[in-house]
């Protein structure tokens, strides 16, 4: 009986009988387990059903074990049991695969004479922390420094939150500021990769993936995973929920890119990407690029085309975005597009150029003479 636990039947339309696991709202929202149709297969829906319950009673005994955490907890406790939260579950899931590789690089890094997992919270200081910190830096890698000391902060402010701990001994470390990445392509760097990409069909898709993060202002990640559900051919919008930001924007299109979406779906209408890669899978169908293999793919590109070495295809988000700032395009029209939140987060994009400081002066119209 306990293999059954919430295992339903349903009566399907052609009065057959199927099978439904549908364990409590909670643990689905957790992420523990899922609740799905399984199959008409008796022994097949118990057996999917046994595995489910087990990993969900694993999940039970771990957060009874973890509400019960004190002053003396452990890191490992605090990170357990911030990762079976709804504040992380409920991110993206890129952000919970960057969080979770963040947090164990740091996991058996020696701190107050013990492994950082293993050390108690409370024993934790601020300058053993920052020696913590420096050492990942000495490595040369102080962005990913920066990244994970950020998420440690997030991790011990959830608990701090939740009472598990009074202070967050990771607000007190002193970080080194690294440059924003400022690098940008120009319209002739752009003609001359898409020219290349679009001369072969084995790069034609990266060349859509390209085009449409840049004159979307996308992130390419978001453009190798475009359906085309999302894309109104009537109206020439495209609907996207952004994976990093969870914001739906609504990206109208130029008379250009609609016609190339429209020669792209005549070849790759009958399947779901738009841009899907052109090596089929096991099984006949079309899987979407990954971003290894965009950058591969991409620098073959550009090494063909003679473009500079400094640029990077991640630059073509900020490359659109800065131009919209030069052009003088309102703040909150951009946010519409790029999905920012806030003014604030624009700051990075904005660029002190002669052609800037001239069009603020011509739209201040100064009279002819002050005096």
């Amino acid at each position: 009986m306990t293999a059954e636990r919430y295992m339903q039947t349903a009566t399907m339309a052609d009065d057959s009988v199927c099978y439904r696991y549908n364990p409590p709202k909670e643990v689905i929202e957790a992420g523990v387990v899922v609740s799905k149709y399984i199959g008409n297969d008796y022994d097949v829906a118990l057996a999917y059903c046994a595995e489910q319950n087990l990993a969900m009673d694993v999940w039970r005994k771990e957060m009874k074990r973890l509400h019960h955490l004190s002053k003396d907890s452990r890191v490992e406790d605090i990170v357990k049991v911030y990762m079976l939260s709804h504040m992380y579950t409920t991110l993206a899931p890129k952000t919970q695969v960057d969080y979770a590789l963040c947090l164990n690089s740091w996991k058996t890094q020696i701190v107050v004479g013990t492994l950082l997992h293993k050390a108690k919270a409370s024993a934790l200081t601020a300058p053993a922390c920052q020696q913590l910190y420096d050492r990942a830096v000495s490595k040369g890698k102080v962005s990913q420094a920066n990244h994970t000391l950020a998420v440690y902060k997030v991790v011990f402010n959830f608990a701090i939150n939740r009472g598990y701990i009074t202070h967050n001994v990771f607000a007190g470390v002193k970080r080194i500021q690294t440059k924003s990445r400022r690098v940008t392509w120009n319209r002739e760097h752009i003609r001359a990769f898409l020219n290349v990409a679009y001369s072969r069909y084995e790069w034609r898709n990266i060349g859509m993936i390209v085009n449409m993060a840049y004159e979307w202002g996308q992130r390419l990640g978001d453009m190798r995973v475009l359906l085309w559900s999302s894309y109104n051919f009537d109206t020439g919008v495209l609907t996207l929920t952004q994976s990093k930001r969870r914001a739906t924007v609504k990206l109208p299109t130029s008379e250009g890119l609609q016609a190339m979406l429209k020669q792209q779906h005549d070849s790759f209408g009958w399947q779901p990407y738009i841009a899907p890669s052109i090596t089929k899978k096991a099984g006949g169908g079309l899987k979407p690029y990954s971003i290894t293999r965009i950058s591969v793919i991409g620098n073959s590109i550009m090494e063909e085309a003679q473009l500079p070495e400094e640029l990077q295809l991640m630059d073509l988000r900020r490359t659109a975005i800065t131009e919209m700032v030069e052009e003088g395009v309102p703040v909150t029209s951009i946010m519409a597009l790029s999905g920012h939140a806030t003014p604030n987060s624009l700051t990075p994009y904005i660029k002190h150029t002669q052609a800037a400081a001239q069009r603020a002066q011509d739209m201040r119209k100064f009279p002819e003479r002050l005096i």
